[in-house]
């Protein structure tokens, strides 16, 4: 006999999902996030010291990728691992390195769907982040978002200098300076493309 349970369960954000449990409980998608802080969020990590940065871009690398859209928007390039902030003109508002993977999210745009100033890895909960901007999924359902390089025991996972190398497990990991900006220009619904 198979018997499947309802249980509440509250989640770190402040909603309550029921959520199946027993063998005949269908895969659910992760849920997380809320576009309100709930916590209080952690004061910022100490700084590291960086190595000096690889060498500069070509000028045509910090030109605005051609066939990325139009209006305001986040262009992430995973071949290059850089991020522009766009404005509606068209403008440049910031562009800066970053680390992802090579093969999430697929191409193609998204919208910021959450944000939350402090989180932690579903998959790993002893590695947290700050400044999360949520705009994907991965096809496992975990969130894909921009955010502040992630700590473990009081450790980052990577130094600063290491940006612009695909090093992340499926987020999109910036720079603390840039993980704030990013926070402040990419509100809930901001238009998110992603390019090879």
């Amino acid at each position: 006999m198979v018997i499947a349970v309802s249980v509440a369960v509250p989640v770190a954000f402040g909603d309550d999902l029921p959520i199946e449990v027993g063998p005949a409980s269908p895969a659910m998608p992760a849920t997380r996030g809320s576009a309100v802080q709930l916590t209080e969020t952690l004061p910022p990590p100490p700084p590291t010291t960086a190595a000096p940065f690889p060498a500069k871009l070509r000028d045509d690398q910090l030109e605005v990728p051609a066939d990325s859209g139009t209006g305001r928007r986040v262009v992430y390039s995973m071949g290059i691992q850089r991020v522009w902030m766009i404005e509606e003109d068209g403008s440049i508002y910031n562009t800066h390195r970053v680390s992802g993977r090579l093969d999430s999210p697929g191409y193609g745009t998204y919208k910021v769907w959450s944000r939350s100033t402090f989180t932690c890895s579903i998959v790993h909960p002893d590695v947290c982040m700050r400044y999360m901007v949520r705009f994907a999924k991965k096809s496992n359902g975990n969130n894909i978002g921009f955010h502040s390089i992630p700590y473990r025991d009081g450790k980052p996972l990577q130094e600063d200098y290491q940006l612009g190398t695909p090093l992340s497990g499926g987020c999109v990991r910036q720079v603390l300076e840039d993980a704030i900006l990013m926070w402040d220009w990419a509100q809930l619904g901001t238009v998110v493309v992603v390019i090879p």
